[in-house]
């Protein structure tokens, strides 16, 4: 994932993770959640997934929000993640993993901004990633805790540290695509579209929208 940090002087510094707060940068941990299905990798992100989450510096207790979506691709030996971010603030980054699988739930990874090989490796039907980011001047160490939970989604919490010191944490949650295609019509006569939001006249918009799309 892809956010922001600042330093406890003064400016702001760019960091990306798939990340918690204390006075060490311990690993992440997670209660479990009983009836939650073990998490395969390349299953879960073969396709689309999106997400929301924050970063939350530790030393000045700020946050900024993101938005992510991940286009997955599984060739039976190599998991590319393509993930595009846009912040609350309007900066928008792309990031690519590209995970290559050692063994049965372990993968070693590469990323742009990783210094090194990223580890990869399922522990208790959950999957736990660490690496190091250079930025700007400083190597951090992010230790990262991915869960699914009974509902599908899933759940990423990371650390962020250096010299033993937690920087900062981030909590993502993350679903698959859940895009519907509305059934539609056509007659002699007329054309027939579905769309559904909240207020009424939005929705007739979406509708009258949907059929401008269907004739272009």
């Amino acid at each position: 994932m892809k956010i922001a940090l600042t330093r406890p002087w003064s400016a702001p510094v760019s960091i990306l993770a798939l990340s918690f707060l204390g006075a060490c940068a311990s690993p992440p941990q997670m209660a479990a959640s009983p009836g939650a299905p073990p998490l395969v990798m390349e299953e879960f992100f073969s396709g689309t997934t999106q997400g929301e989450g924050a970063f939350v510096n530790s030393w000045t207790g700020s946050e900024r929000r993101f938005a992510v979506t991940i286009v997955g691709t599984w060739d039976g030996q190599e998991l590319t993640l393509v993930e595009d971010f846009a912040y609350a603030d309007g900066e928008k980054d792309r990031k690519t993993w590209r995970l290559k699988r050692q063994g049965p739930g372990s993968f070693t990874g590469t990323r742009e901004d990783v210094v090194g090989p990223a580890r990869v490796w399922t522990e208790d039907g959950r999957v736990r990633l660490e690496y190091d980011v250079e930025l700007g001047g400083w190597t951090v160490h992010f230790a990262d805790l991915l869960a699914l939970r009974p509902d599908g989604t899933l759940l990423n919490r990371a650390t962020v540290g250096k010299w033993g010191i937690r920087i900062g944490r981030v909590e993502l949650v993350l679903r698959k695509d859940l895009s519907l295609k509305f059934p539609r019509a056509e007659t002699p006569t007329h054309y027939m579209t579905m769309a559904m939001d909240p207020d009424l006249d939005q929705c007739v918009v979406r509708a009258l929208r949907a059929v401008q799309a269907w004739h272009r």
